[in-house]
């Protein structure tokens, strides 16, 4: 058994070291490409770049850590950037809560879904993710919804920055440490790792099974409602497609900060090692201009390497819960 926990920390602890050395070699074979990706603007974008898929991976790191999966976090971000953007102009602020509410309520359907009525966590959210991208589209008309002059004091906002850091990194980062305490200090966090690693020996010895799992869900999908916020203040427009592409970016970044897909490990702090990995990758190859079908096959090289250094090889005939 010790042999067995020493090969999963040393394993750990290398999949840390990769994503820390991938990150700063990137880092150096961009600012030897082109000067401009260390500059103080640049910073700024990638760190803006990072805040919605920040929040996002926060917030399916609790749902891997049960062992299931979230794939509906794109279109509630898409929806969501599309909702503010109708509502803004009507309802003014008032917005924002109705906008985060909505989250709160598609993430805990996800998980009534997934709890009440036994439906595996990928067909549930599967079946939302088709639910929410047509709501955006019936939102928004199909194309993007651009916000009117009027109501761009309320986003504002988003522009804000201190010193080289924008307020959206800081809020993200800010949500980020709530998280880390959910995890760490709360029974909640705690039992949603036990569920992962032996769901049967957690409602043997009484945990609340239920509550875990839908508190991850809700948490995923409220994460993915305010990382649809960030999109929306960001572009000052709500675009029905903006979140697509984060579903598989939300887990990736997760997995290479080290959550394992089976669930069970994992440390939510270090979801901002994949993220910045990823957010690096793209802005350097926008910087040093490399084709964007060309910057689709690196992602997906990514996220296989992320995906084969993560899962857990030893666990025989596993399934998305």
């Amino acid at each position: 058994m010790s042999q067995i926990k020493s090969n999963i920390l040393k394993k750990e602890n290398f999949n840390k070291i990769f994503s820390v050395a991938s990150l700063v070699i990137l880092i150096i074979f961009f600012t030897i490409m082109n000067q401009s990706f260390i500059g103080v603007y640049n910073i700024k974008n990638i760190l803006t770049d990072m805040s919605p898929l920040l929040l996002m991976a926060c917030g399916v790191s609790f749902v891997l850590f049960l062992g299931s999966i979230d794939l509906s976090m794109g279109s509630i971000a898409s929806c969501a950037a599309v909702m503010l953007t109708f509502l803004l102009e009507r309802m003014g602020p008032l917005a924002y809560v109705v906008v985060i509410l909505y989250g709160l309520a598609a993430g805990f359907l996800n998980g009534m879904l997934h709890t009440k009525l036994k439906v595996p966590s990928f067909i549930a959210t599967l079946s939302t993710q088709s639910i929410w991208q047509s709501a955006a589209y019936l939102i928004s008309g199909g194309m993007p919804m651009v916000m009117i002059p009027a109501v761009w004091p309320y986003v504002d906002w988003a522009k804000i920055s201190i010193g080289f850091l924008p307020l959206l990194f800081l809020v993200a980062a800010a949500v980020l440490a709530v998280c880390y305490v959910i995890q760490k200090k709360m029974v909640v966090g705690r039992t949603m790792l036990a569920l992962g690693t032996n769901e049967r020996a957690s409602r043997l010895i009484g945990l609340e099974v239920v509550k875990a799992k839908v508190v991850a869900f809700t948490i995923s999908g409220l994460l993915a409602a305010v990382g649809g916020i960030f999109f929306a203040v960001k572009l000052k427009s709500g675009i029905p497609t903006v979140g697509e592409q984060y579903n598989l970016m939300a887990i990736a970044s997760a997995v290479l900060g080290g959550v394992m897909l089976t669930g069970g490990k994992g440390n939510v702090l270090l979801t901002v090692l994949g993220v910045g990995l990823i957010t690096v990758i793209q802005n350097g190859m926008n910087v040093i201009a490399v084709d964007g079908f060309w910057q689709k096959i690196v992602f997906g090289l990514l996220v296989i390497i992320a995906i084969f250094m993560n899962t857990d090889k030893s666990r025989r005939n596993l399934v998305v819960k």
